[in-house]
């Protein structure tokens, strides 16, 4: 449904519907047939959503994330093919996908978000952006209840199991008021989802130093080439939730002007006149 005010007359709107059945869409707003992988992935239907946002000349939202840092814009669509569509929105958002080379697409019609996997070209000059690979996600971009920042370069992480540190170095790549997500050289026999260990962060706030010291259990473990990915979600302290909190307030301020500050297209120039990705 699509609800527009009428100018110039008090509580007066016009309400347009586009018909789902006639659309072939109805089995994805059905819960049991949205959980088929094969709906999921149907790109032709996602094509459709789009064409219906399209007609209705409405918006869709376009979301990214720079360290963590949420970026978040509209979008028009300007154009739909059988194998692509494209996208018109904000310088900001240009950059952010040239960076990330991802993104995801909201609307209220779509029945869950929308993950652009292969962003096929940006264009600076028209403020366009053409997607030629998408499914839809298995949760919403707005899920997301708490702010997960990649913490500074020159923080410090140790990690314990058994009153035992960790072998080798330990990093921070992400963290939250209720989790972190932590990269680590060797894994100790033993270790496994469930498990407690003890995670000790060293921040930097605005020139004095700050330490995270808690209790965490392993949520999660990634095993890569050279080193090992964990999360692990805690419950902080008072005093370590109200650090962490000030943390990542001037950690997303630090972030916005690092952002802002990159230059794109200098990166870009030499490489690839039409900013293939």
């Amino acid at each position: 449904m699509k609800l527009r005010k009428i100018p110039e007359k008090k509580d007066y709107y016009i309400l347009s519907f586009d018909d789902v059945p006639e659309l072939n869409l109805m089995s994805l707003f059905d819960s049991d047939a949205a959980r088929d992988d094969e709906n999921s992935l149907d790109k032709m239907a996602i094509l459709t959503l789009l064409q219906v946002v399209k007609d209705n000349s409405s918006e869709v939202k376009v979301h990214n994330f720079y360290k963590g840092l949420t970026i978040v814009n509209p979008a028009v669509i300007t154009e739909i093919t059988e194998e692509n569509f494209t996208l018109k929105t904000v310088n900001t958002q240009l950059k952010i996908v040239q960076i990330t080379r991802y993104m995801t697409i909201t609307s209220e019609i779509f029945p869950k978000d929308v993950i652009c996997k292969s962003v096929k070209n940006v264009d600076s000059d028209n403020q366009t952006i053409v997607i030629d690979d998408v499914t839809f996600a298995s949760r919403s971009a707005a899920d997301r209840k708490y702010t997960r920042l990649e913490p500074d370069p020159d923080h410090n992480c140790s990690l314990y199991f058994k009153n035992i540190k960790f072998p080798g170095e330990s990093s921070v790549m992400d963290i939250s008021e209720v989790s972190a997500k932590l990269k680590t050289d060797a894994l100790p026999a033993g270790i496994e989802v469930g498990i407690k260990i003890k995670v000790v962060v060293s921040l930097k706030l605005k020139g004095r130093l700050i330490t995270i010291s808690t209790l965490g259990s392993v949520y999660r473990i990634d095993e890569n080439k050279r080193d090992y990915n964990i999360v692990v979600l805690y419950e902080l302290s008072q005093k370590n939730l109200n650090d962490i909190k000030a943390y990542l307030s001037n950690r997303q301020i630090e972030l916005i002007r690092e952002f802002k500050s990159i230059d794109i297209n200098s990166q870009h120039k030499n490489k690839n006149p039409d900013y293939v990705i």
